[in-house]
């Protein structure tokens, strides 16, 4: 169905904002996206060293291995020609590697054949596997100190990747989650298309009305994933792992059968018998967004990393989009959780290529490249100054969409719940959670309290299992 009763369309900017129909790809974040690779191969053909160009200057060739495709793996290539452009003496071979997980799977074997990138993205969650694997150096060693201020960054990102006082990787690709919804859609049902829910309650009660007026058929849908899990479980001050999600030391207990996690799961759970969420599938990220882009859902769970692209694809589709907060159990807020990736620089490279990397890390993280890949994406600036300039340009205004991640970042309070969970066996945990959540949907029998109680058990054999691998 095509409503186009709201003309007031949304200005977007950037390539990666240009995006067909409802066929629209975005970055998400916590697993394999649109934006990642459906592989890549682990060998790379070219050799990175030091060579002479025309001129006679020594250049150094490092090598940057990142998971991102489509326009934001295009928007990488930009950035790294340009910094080439400027650098002295310095080469950028970027190259695209496959999902998160092949990223990071090549980049330790690349390590142990001797040749490794210089930068790797890794994922969030690939946190504690990369500091276990002991391969890497703490960016802020490789970083110049009179290029970077990192009082200027912003401290919800530096606290992700901080552990013990050490900042072990630099921030690139950070989101947080967030809902968008179709404001014609909300017009249709006589609900206020600039007030949308900001509870638990409040997605029921909007969904019921939308699906009451004929405006969509579900009235919410997002991913099968745990990373929604773990944000509603923030929100709540409620950590994922014991010893202060695993930043005090390894975690050995998991906390799904907490108060906080049964309030998720029970509205996660009512709101499918109510016929209200739309359950794309395990992980099913274009799923879920293609379900709301051609407005089967009224609402959709997503990352903050897609808002450019989104905000063109429900224009073609003839809405507006909408972006609002999380909501939340009562409307409680202690924060959000970081998703998306960092950069990983291994400490085997020789000192040429280190400072390289130094060099192109510290420009990749001035303002002008982090306006524009916030601007082009959706994916928020690292730097409180870029955010600063945009506002005082006006973009905020005129995109109001993008302001509402930022404003969720900056209303986090810092505790270890929102510093998120450290674990070796983060992967398999959020597999665990996502097939329990398919289990208590499909059988009658499966209470919540059942449900949530094997996940518990099912987490802390991961963690023992790891934790003895390592110790």
């Amino acid at each position: 169905m095509t409503r186009n009763t709201r003309r007031r369309f949304v200005k977007t900017v950037g390539a990666a904002g240009i995006a067909g129909l409802a066929g629209c790809t975005g970055g998400q974040d916590g697993g394999q996206s649109p934006d990642e690779g459906a592989g890549g191969d682990s060998a790379e053909t070219t050799t990175a060293g030091e060579t002479t160009g025309s001129s006679g200057t020594e250049t150094t060739t490092i090598k940057f291995w990142h998971a991102m495709g489509g326009d934001i793996g295009k928007l990488i290539d930009s950035l790294a020609s340009e910094f080439e452009q400027q650098a002295d003496g310095i080469r950028v071979e970027a190259t695209q590697k496959g999902s998160y997980r092949e990223t990071l799977n090549a980049t330790t074997s690349a390590v142990q054949a001797g040749n490794p990138p210089a930068i790797a993205q890794i994922f969030e969650i690939g946190t504690q596997l990369a500091i276990d694997s002991g391969v890497f150096a703490p960016v802020e060693d490789i970083i110049p100190e009179d290029r970077v201020n990192f009082d200027n960054y912003l401290d919800s990102v530096l606290n992700y990747y901080r552990i013990d006082g050490t900042l072990h990787s630099m921030p690139f690709n950070s989101s947080n989650a967030i809902f968008y919804y179709n404001k014609d859609a909300f017009e249709s049902a006589g609900l206020d298309p600039e007030a949308p829910p900001t509870t638990f309650q409040g997605v029921l009660d909007a969904s019921t009305d939308l699906t009451d007026a004929g405006a969509v058929d579900t009235g919410t849908t997002w991913p099968n994933h745990s990373w929604f899990v773990e944000q509603w479980l923030a929100e709540q001050n409620q950590t994922l792992v014991n010893n202060e999600n695993g930043r005090a030391g390894r975690a050995t207990e998991a906390h799904f059968e907490s108060e906080a996690s049964k309030t998720v799961f029970d509205w996660w759970a009512n709101l499918h018998g109510e016929g209200q969420y739309l359950n794309p599938g395990i992980e099913a990220w274009s799923e879920a967004q293609q379900a709301f882009l051609t407005q089967k859902t009224g609402l959709l769970g997503y990352s903050t990393s897609s808002i450019a692209p989104m905000t063109e694809g429900a224009r073609n589709n003839g809405f507006e989009l909408g972006t609002m907060r999380l909501p939340t159990p009562g409307g409680q807020r202690q924060g959000v959780v970081i998703g998306g990736a960092s950069l990983w620089t291994p400490k085997s490279l020789d000192s040429a290529k280190q400072d390289a990397a130094g060099e192109f890390l510290a420009w990749l993280t001035e303002p002008a490249q982090q306006k524009r890949w916030h601007t082009n994406t959706g994916y928020f600036p690292v730097r409180e100054e870029a955010i600063t300039q945009l506002e005082d340009e006006g973009f905020y205004d005129e995109n109001p969409n993008f302001r509402t991640a930022i404003d969720q970042l900056r209303e986090t309070e810092d505790s270890p719940a929102t510093r998120g969970a450290l674990m070796g066996t983060f992967t398999k945990a959020r597999t665990i959670v996502e097939e329990g959540y398919v289990s208590m949907i499909q059988n009658d029998d499966r209470s919540v309290d059942d449900v949530l109680g094997d996940i518990d058990a099912q987490v802390e054999d991961a963690l023992a299992g790891y934790n003895q691998k390592v110790n």
